[in-house]
Formats: C-alpha cells, structure tokens, sequence
C-alpha cells in the first residue's frame, strides 16, 4: 500500500508544481511527476496481483466532508495496470507535444487532476470515494475538452458530452444509493458480501448502474458524446479518455453489477450482453466509413468497450446457469482486452495527433504517403492497427481468443439460455473482428502506406524524442502481451474468481504457453513468433542467394506507366461496398453534383461525389428530443419575464412542494 499512497501523492505533487511552476519548465515537471505517480501505481497494482493481497486504508485528513477509502484487491489491481500504462504514455508524449493552450497552467493543472482521479476510481473502496473521484475524473475531462473553446466544434461536443456524463453520473449515484440501501453497506467489501436480492430495488439498482456505466464506456445508445468528443479533446487527453476512462465504465460494471448484485436474474444479463453486441457492431461499421481518424479511432473505441461489455454480460448470464469457471474465462478475456485496447488505442491516438500536427489534417481522404514523413509513426501504428484487428502475436488477438473460447465453452455445457448466449457472443465477435480489420487496413493502408495525394514537407515534425518514446512503449506492450500472454493471465485470473465467486481454477499460463481450464485448449505464441522469426530469416536469405537481376515495376499497375496519386483507393471509395452492405443500417446521404459545359448539355464541365454516414441513433433518437428541447425552452420564456415578485413566488412553491414530500 505504501506505492499506491506514494503513487497518489506524487499525483498531487504534479498539479501543486503545475500551479507553482514558472511557464518554462511546468509541463516538464508536472509531467514527470505524473509519470512518476503513475509508474508508482502501476507498481503497486503488479506487486497485489503478484502476492495475492488485499490492502486496505483510510485517509481522514484529504477531504473535509468524508474520509477516502481506499482498496487495492485483485479487481483494482487489474484495471489499475491499464490506467497506469496509458497515463504514463500520455504524460510522456505531452511533454514533447504540448503547444499553445496546452502548455497553459490552466491545462496542465487540469490534466495532473485528470490523471490523478483516474488513478483514484479504481482504487475507491466506498460510495462516497468513488463518487468523489468519479465526478473529479468528469469534470476535469470536460473542462480539458474546452481548452480551445473557441471552435464551435468543441463547444458543441462539450455540451453533448456534459449532459451524458452527468446523466450517467446521476444514474450511477441513484444506483448505489439503492444498493447502500439494500445492503445497509457503503463499502464495496460489505457490499459483495451481503449478496443482496432480486426485488424491485435490487433491480432498479442494476438498471441505472448498467446504464450509467456503459454510457461512460459508450454503449450505444448511450455512446453520442464519444465520437464528438474524442476528435476534439486535445490529443493526450483524447488518449486518456479513450484508453483509460472508457475502460472504468467496464470496471464499474465488474464491480458493482457483477460482483455485488450477485442474484439478479439471467434474463437482465442477457438484455446487457445484446446491448453490448450490439454496440461493437454498431461502432465497426462507424469505423469503417470514417474518414475522419480520430473520429474512426472513437468509433473502434465503442466497438472494443462493446466486446467487453458483452464478455461481461455472458459472464453473468453463464454464473447464473451455474458455470462460474466457465463466467471466470469470459471475465479474463474482459481485462486482457481491457489492458491490449488501452496499449493499442492510445498508441493510434497519440499517431493520430502527430499526423495532424505534421500534415495539417485528419482526413483520411487528403492523407497518404505518411510511411514516408513519419516511418517511426507507421511502424508504431502498423503494430496497433495488427492488434486491433485481431492478428496474432498482438495483445487484442489473446483477449480475443480467450473470449472466443469462453463463449465456446458455453455451447455444450450449459442450459438453453446459455447455449444462446453463447451463439450470440460468437456471432459478436466474429463480424466484429472482421469489420474491424477492414477499419484497421484501411487506417494503415490508404493514410499511411498509400502514395501522397499532396506536397508534403521533407521530413515529419511532430516525431520528437518524448512522443516517440511514449509511442515505444505503448508498442512494446502490445507486442509483449501478445508474444508473453501466460504470466498475465495467470495473475488476472485471481481477479476474475473473486469478481464470479468461481473456486474452480481459471486460465493458467506460463511463458511458452497459456492453457484454459474451462476449454481444455492451449495458446503458444511464444513458439509462433520463433517460428515466424524463422520463415523470414529464411525469405531473407532466400532472396539473397537468388538471383541479382532486379526489374523495377509498379505494383498492381495493370500495365500502366502513367498512374498517379488520384487513381488509387481513397478512405471514402474503400469502406464503399462495405457502406452498400449495410446500407439500410447506416442510411448514407449520397450527393451527386454535374454541371454542364454552356455549349453542350452532353459534355460534363464538373462532376462531384459526396457521401456522408451521419450517426443513425443520433439522427433517430436525440435530434427529435432536442428539437423538443428547444420548442419547450422557447415556450418558457412567458415564465422569466424579469418580475422579482413571480420569481420569489417560484420559490415559495419550491419551498411548499419540498416540504410536503419531506412531511
């Protein structure tokens, strides 16, 4: 406990030398501070998994309304580690990065506060910790959102993203207050322990905490802020709210929905898990037709939190047929993704803003040729964009398989409802992955490896040492999880059985393999990247010794010399036939624009195409209620009509109607 706590206060330190600390030399110390804190918490969190401890404390100094509760079990640990890495990325890639408004005292106070909060949520051990932290880590985020507050675009995603949050916060708060209620408990511990029931309270306590934290990991419906304000935050904070935030409202739903409200019904395990389902589509399709990257970027984000909202949901509905073993495989899944979807995403995000702060743009459409500005920056993203799409020897592939194998093993050895619960995991996964390596191919392919649609300047500006050591890392981990998964996931399987209640021994894993109890089957990646290592030595020497006449030609030329830079693939004209598939899905707006030669209608002077894939539940579903919204703020006016007499009179009826339901 003794690194969390020194972890903590180094977090406090940075924003304390974030205020104090003269221009010149703020970022620089506040941002070492910060990785120190987070590297100190990350330290704690291996040192718990590795000893299988639990540790507990009270501060009562902090805060003067409530002390902190704070407890690092097997749970916290896990997520702890994900929060932990993406922090420090950030962190170290912001120092190298920060520019203008981001290097003000305000910003960096913000971000040292960000991070410290996310370090503290995992960590709460009570209601009122929790919550403390949960609002700090929400207000911090949205204030960081309107660093640059004077483009519209990010004021507007600021106002989405404040009425979501704080819906979900409200839900989340009413959600715990009925299980503190049910309970008689404010601890998480005493919480799990009193396995409260099924009655209408004990549901409405699932309902709104489902909800209020699939809304922060961008479930859809409820997912609207995320593709509005990922794109705008600055590139660091985008990092952390995408590889970081995201994952807590996972971690809240483990906690809460999984591990204390033990003996809710399967059936509404099975509403979470098609919920999750189908947000993981939702958001590969998305991913698919954006053009925009950081905005593709948040739309796979919702894709990845949605797999593991549904590898969550099947664990709950499998502990309910009686299966925890099986419910503890589907859990581990959840956090190896958790921990590979933070290592991956913040790598592409932090990609992402040195290729706008290089190019001058995020349009996939005007990109390409990038391998050549930025090679450093291809390669990181070529080893993320892999992971992301699932190919092995990458961390998102091992979490991805011991899903799949734990949906599996759910066909034949539980009830009819989990033998569907299975189908519909498997179903989720497999078009899910597909999509996404389509989303993934063309990330790299069109905006990195393709040829440039424009001059570019002779060498990248935005691959400094700081950026390019936070991209490293963020790298070497996702390598190492995939080649290396046995040790993690031995460590992570403690969490799993304290999260299901399962006595019954989960994956187990060693370093040239990772074997899962529950299917009987077996990984070795370390013997398939040695065997891969392997077949390009030999492809290296083959060519070699072969023979030394070299004939130069354009690949896929299809016989022609005269290609250029606009005949090839845009972002646009890739995702097309995938857009015509799901055409009834995305409802596209396509716009065809010719306009004639004044000589002669048969000779075309210009020809334009335009397709725009706007987000089908927002046009649906928000935009009638915010019409609505306005026509009712519109009809109230009459009530504000500058009358102190009528606004007291308000109050008086305030006053009456509260005092009545207090009565």
């Amino acid at each position: 406990m003794t690194l969390l706590l020194a972890g903590l206060a180094l977090g406090l330190l940075a924003v304390v030398l974030a205020l104090a600390s003269p221009s010149r030399a703020r970022v620089v110390l506040a941002g070492t501070s910060g990785v120190l804190a987070a590297a100190l918490v990350g330290a704690a969190a291996v040192v718990d998994l590795a000893g299988r401890t639990t540790r507990t404390v009270t501060i009562t100094s902090l805060l003067p309304f409530a002390p902190l509760h704070l407890r690092l079990d097997a749970l916290a640990a896990a997520v702890e580690l994900v929060v932990a890495l993406v922090a420090i990325a950030a962190q170290v890639f912001a120092v190298g990065y920060a520019r203008g408004r981001l290097r003000s005292r305000t910003a960096t106070v913000l971000q040292g506060l960000f991070v410290l909060a996310l370090l503290v949520v995992p960590v709460a051990g009570d209601v009122t910790t929790f919550l403390f932290a949960w609002e700090l880590m929400a207000l911090t985020s949205l204030a960081l959102l309107l660093v640059d507050h004077e483009r519209p675009s990010a004021r507007a995603a600021a106002v989405w993203y404040g009425a979501m949050t704080q819906g979900g916060a409200a839900a989340i708060t009413l959600g715990l207050l009925a299980v503190v209620r049910i309970t008689h408990a404010t601890s998480f511990a005493s919480m799990a322990a009193a396995r409260p029931g099924t009655g209408v309270l004990g549901v409405v306590a699932f309902v709104l905490t489902a909800a209020g934290f699939a809304s922060k990991a961008g479930a859809v419906p409820l997912h609207v802020w995320l593709p509005r304000a990922h794109p705008e935050a600055p590139t660091p904070v985008s990092a952390l709210m995408s590889g970081a935030m995201t994952a807590l409202g996972l971690y809240g739903v483990a906690r809460v929905d999984l591990g204390v409200l033990v003996e809710i019904g399967r059936g509404w395990w099975i509403g979470l898990l098609v919920v999750g389902v189908l947000s993981a589509l939702f958001g590969a399709l998305h991913a698919v037709t954006s053009t925009d990257l950081k905005r593709l970027l948040a739309y796979s984000t919702i894709d990845a939190m949605g797999l593991g909202l549904a590898g969550l949901a099947g664990a709950g509905v499998l502990r309910a047929e009686g299966r925890p073993e099986i419910a503890a495989t589907l859990v581990v899944g959840v956090l190896v993704l958790l921990l590979a979807h933070g290592a991956f995403k913040a790598l592409l995000f932090l990609a992402a803003g040195v290729v706008e702060r290089a190019t001058g743009t995020r349009d996939l459409d005007r990109l390409g040729g990038l391998v050549g500005l930025l090679p450093r920056t291809t390669a990181a993203v070529a080893v993320a964009a892999g992971s992301a799409a699932s190919v092995p020897l990458g961390a998102g592939f091992v979490g991805e398989w011991i899903l799949v194998e734990g949906f599996v093993a759910g066909l034949g050895r539980t009830a009819p409802g989990g033998v569907a619960t299975a189908l519909v995991g498997l179903v989720g996964v497999a078009l899910t992955s597909g999509l996404t390596a389509v989303a993934m191919v063309k990330l790299l392919g069109v905006g990195f490896l393709g040829r440039a649609r424009a001059e570019r300047p002779a060498s990248g500006t935005g691959e400094g040492r700081a950026t390019g050591l936070a991209l490293a890392l963020l790298a070497l981990v996702t390598v190492g999880v995939g080649v290396l998964p046995g040790p993690l996931v031995a460590v992570l399987a403690r969490a799993a059985r304290d999260v299901v209640g399962s006595a019954s021994p989960g994956p187990a894993g060693s370093i040239t393999s990772l074997t899962l109890a529950s299917t009987a089957t077996s990984l070795r990646p370390l013997g398939l990247a040695a065997g891969a290592v392997a077949l390009v030595g030999l492809v290296v020497l083959a060519a070699r010794g072969g023979s030394r006449v070299v004939r130069a030609t354009r690949a896929w030329a299809c016989g022609r010399s005269d290609l250029s830079p606009r005949m090839q693939y845009t972002a646009t004209s890739f995702a097309e036939p995938v857009q015509r598939v799901f055409a009834d899905v995305l409802r596209p707006t396509v716009d065809v624009t010719v306009s004639h030669e004044e000589e002669s209608r048969e000779i075309e002077s210009v020809l334009a195409y335009r397709s725009r894939v706007d987000d089908a539940v927002e046009r649906a579903l928000y935009d009638p209620l915010v019409r609505a919204h306005d026509a009712l703020g519109r009809r109230a006016r009459i009530l504000a009509n500058g009358s102190v007499h009528r606004y007291l009179a308000y109050g008086f009826v305030a006053l009456l109607i509260v005092l009545v339901a207090l009565g």
